[in-house]
């Protein structure tokens, strides 16, 4: 009977309502969960490249910045913060970094989806270094970057020489602001960025494995020159020149020439008043004269031009008129002292006539001036006073590299001079060895990080499960058993999900042969099951969800967001936004599935009803039963 089957009919269509949605959610699940392209095309759609480029990483700059203190590295960072971001885009362009995200979803999803066995995920890295060593050098050849940099790596030098103990050495008195002047002279602007790009071009190629060595020789006969200029004149200066003659040559002196000693009539010249004439002789004139030719020397040695160092001063010229002054002031003293004694009485001028040695002057005779009574004893002060300068003064001052050395502020075991003149003969020399040397322990990481800059990121499934597997903790072996275990049951579903049709395929062609006695109402009865088994997915996905799930979906997704914000909070609005959308399309796209279903079934009633009336038309009074 016809109400039988029709009865039998209706537990089988709802049967197939619920498999056939569950059927149209798996499909779905493979055509967006399971697709590759899916997730790219999300990424695309949310436009995260120039999200990360755009929006992160300015405000990841930003933190970094705030978090830094206004200490030197902060300092020499601060001018180029604001073209980090620039770096990074051209090191790494928002197109390279969707290529390698792209790459890494097409091998990673079929991986987890049980689709294949392996994955090779292949990042190159060379031309990036290459790159990236090419937007530093463009970011530091910007009007607004280098020379900020360079003033404020003046700054940071000048301070730390000004706050060290030591400071600057004696014979080079320079103030902050002078020191400043004195580096920028010495190191100019356009020369330090020349050497910094030389680094870079000769870095990078050793990155990336091009070179298996690197030099980078830094010239330094500029600074070299403008060095023994800016030396020259702050030698020149009179404050230079009094410390010099206070600390080095009258020290020596005064071990030689500590007073002239005894003259007539109890007369001394002291240390200073000796000193005094000393540096009146060899006057300011005569010193700066004489400074740019030892600062010649000295600079000659330091080019290897001459092979040792001496400096030679010579007095010998200067003796004559130090004699001669010292003489004179010598005379002054002994009139005055002359002057000052008391007249003689008759018996002791009888004694001084018989006895005129300049040790027996003990008064004056009357109405005899002091140029008078020399003559009457025969003294020449000059003859006293020459014999003491010839032994107390050198014909040459000469100055070894020792005392050089401890002259321009080395220590007393420490050949600064030395040092300094091979560096200059070597050149400064920076090499791989001397990396490695600086970097101890780190130069094997550093060796990793080059063969990974030439070969690429290279990451497989190997890889993966030595990560994963390298603790040694069991429950990781455990999750790893499972995850390969939903791997195998994946693949399986994968290869065998365009079968699961046959099983509601299989129903409905139940339903309809239960359902109707002709091919006409047959098709009527799996039409119209089809077309009820779309509506009620349309309700689920349309109404239902927009009514009851999404905000329930939205405020799970968005639940947090007032504990986070900076970087952690865009990328958290970012995520929320992708999460979203990706609902949204797998929504939409069962929607979509389901109006196409019901505007299909829809056409197979109808058709089904033409057949059917038109079976009526062409044999009238056939086959009563089919109107039932």
């Amino acid at each position: 009977m016809i109400w039988l089957r029709r009865t039998a009919a209706i537990p089988l269509a709802m049967v197939f309502v619920i498999l056939s949605l569950l059927v149209l959610v798996a499909f779905r699940v493979n055509a967006t969960a399971g697709n590759p392209d899916f997730y790219a095309e999300q990424l695309q759609q949310a436009d995260v490249y120039h999200f990360i480029y755009d929006d992160v990483l300015p405000a990841a700059l930003a933190e970094v910045g705030a978090g830094e203190d206004a200490g030197g590295a902060g300092i020499i960072v601060a001018p180029l913060q604001p073209h980090l971001a620039d770096v990074v885009r051209q090191t790494l362009p928002p197109e390279w970094l969707q290529a390698q995200v792209e790459q890494v979803i097409d091998e990673v999803v079929p991986y987890v989806w049980g689709e294949k066995d392996t994955f090779s995920i292949i990042i190159p890295l060379k031309d990036r270094a290459e790159a990236g060593g090419e937007a530093v050098k463009n970011v530091l050849h910007r009007e607004d970057v280098f020379p900020v940099l360079y003033e404020q790596l003046i700054q940071l030098i000048t301070e730390e020489i000004a706050s060290a103990e030591d400071g600057m050495p004696p014979i080079l008195p320079a103030s902050e602001e002078e020191l400043g002047v004195i580096l920028r002279q010495v190191v100019p602007r356009d020369w330090l960025l020349t050497q910094i790009d030389s680094t870079i071009d000769e870095a990078v190629p050793y990155l990336t494995r091009e070179q298996a060595h690197f030099t980078v020789r830094i010239d330094i006969s500029r600074p070299l020159d403008e060095l023994e200029q800016v030396l020259a004149d702050i030698l020149s200066r009179p404050e230079t020149y009094d410390s010099l003659f206070d600390e080095m040559l009258a020290p020596a002196l005064k071990q030689n020439l500590a007073e002239i000693s005894p003259l007539p009539i109890d007369v001394a010249l002291t240390g200073d008043e000796i000193m005094a004439v000393v540096k009146a002789v060899m006057p300011l004139e005569w010193y700066q004269a004489l400074v740019r030719d030892l600062v010649g020397q000295i600079f000659a040695y330091l080019r290897g031009e001459q092979e040792a160092l001496a400096l030679t001063i010579s007095l010998a010229d200067r003796k004559p008129e130090i004699a001669a002054t010292l003489s004179q002031l010598a005379d002054e003293k002994m009139e005055s002292a002359f002057d000052s004694l008391p007249v003689c009485s008759g018996a002791q001028l009888r004694e001084l006539l018989s006895d005129p040695s300049l040790g027996n002057i003990l008064c004056r005779p009357v109405d005899i001036s002091y140029q008078e009574f020399k003559e009457l004893v025969g003294m020449d002060v000059a003859s006293l006073v020459q014999p003491l300068v010839e032994i107390g003064i050198p014909d040459e001052w000469v100055l070894s590299e020792a005392e050089l050395s401890q002259l321009f502020g080395g220590e007393e075991d420490e050949n600064i001079l030395l040092q300094v003149r091979e560096l200059v003969q070597e050149g400064l020399v920076f090499t791989e060895e001397d990396l490695s040397g600086f970097m101890g322990d780190d130069a094997v990481a550093l060796e990793d990080i080059r063969q990974q800059i030439a070969d690429g990121l290279v990451f497989n499934e190997q890889d993966l499960n030595e990560m994963i597997g390298s603790g040694g903790d069991t429950a990781i072996g455990t999750q790893m058993a499972a995850f390969e275990q939903v791997r195998s049951s994946l693949g399986m579903v994968k290869r065998w999900i365009y079968f699961i049709w046959l099983a509601p395929f299989l129903l409905l062609l139940a339903v309809g042969a239960l359902g109707g006695r002709r091919w006409s109402s047959r098709l009527i009865w799996a039409a119209a099951v089809l077309a009820a088994m779309s509506i009620i997915a349309y309700v689920i996905f349309g109404p239902v969800y927009t009514a009851a799930a999404q905000p329930v979906i939205d405020r799970t997704l968005t639940a947090g967001f007032g504990q986070t914000d900076g970087v952690a909070l865009l990328m958290a609005q970012k995520g929320v936004d992708l999460a979203q959308n990706a609902v949204a399309t797998f929504i939409s796209g069962l929607r979509n599935q389901a109006i196409a279903i019901i505007i299909a079934s829809v056409v197979l009633v109808g058709v089904g009803v033409v057949l059917h009336n038109w079976g009526k038309i062409r044999r009238p009074g056939k086959f009563p039963q089919d109107t039932e």
